[in-house]
């Protein structure tokens, strides 16, 4: 019967080939390695993407990085302007009274005078106790070879006219000008810290005297700090 027969041939047919899924076609084989090759170029452009973010992400950190390095702070400091020294201020008005014998003639004037000139109070009675035993502080005093308030030697012409008021302020200004032939010693003068001890510095490294007459200009100085209240 041909129903029969036909079963047959496909019986035949399967034996000698085997079922159709056991090998696989040859379209198959081709699908397998396309794909398998597919796979491939999305893994290595999955890694090319992954490495060309990675260069970009660390671009971008050294951009900022330099950013912050190159940028000024957001709240700078201000600069402090260096400061300068304060000048001095004028010594307040002195008020000086006394009856001591040892008190020189013009103390208050030659004691004001130096004190705005830049002495302390200190030395300006220490100088003042000089003057004492120089000239008992009298602007027309005249010695042996010299005179003056300091006992200049030899008296320099026109320091002595005659008008004591006038010779008076013109040889306070030559004192200033005699004292910077020792400027070095004129910081210890105005440091110290009485005005016997400013008496013995102003004798011994100014005046020089020939008859020092230490404890006259000592005692004068003391005098002079008591009488002006310092």
């Amino acid at each position: 019967m041909p129903a029969i027969a036909v079963t047959g041939a496909v019986v035949a047919a399967v034996i000698d080939h085997g079922p159709a899924s056991a090998a696989p076609s040859a379209a198959a084989g081709r699908v397998t390695a396309d794909q398998r090759a597919d796979a491939g170029h999305k893994a290595a452009g999955k890694s090319h993407h992954g490495t060309a973010r990675q260069d970009s992400s660390s671009k971008t950190a050294r951009s900022r990085s330099a950013t912050a390095k190159s940028a000024p702070a957001a709240h700078p400091q201000p600069k402090v302007a260096a400061r300068r020294p304060t000048p001095k201020s004028k010594p307040a008005t002195l008020s000086c009274s006394g009856s001591s014998v040892m008190l020189p003639a013009n103390y208050a004037a030659i004691v004001s005078f130096l004190t705005t000139h830049g002495y302390t109070r200190f030395a300006a009675a220490g100088m003042a106790g000089n003057m004492y035993q120089e000239s008992k502080g009298n602007p027309e005093s005249v010695g042996t070879g010299g005179g003056g308030l300091i006992g200049w030697t030899p008296l320099p012409a026109g320091f002595v006219t005659g008008n004591p008021r006038a010779d008076l302020h013109a040889q306070l200004e030559a004192v200033l000008t005699y004292n910077q032939q020792w400027s070095q010693y004129i910081p210890m003068l105005n440091a110290a810290t009485s005005a016997t001890q400013a008496a013995d510095i102003y004798m011994n490294y100014f005046e020089r005297p020939g008859i020092p007459a230490a404890y006259n200009r000592e005692a004068a100085a003391a005098a002079v700090a008591s009488a002006c209240g310092f």
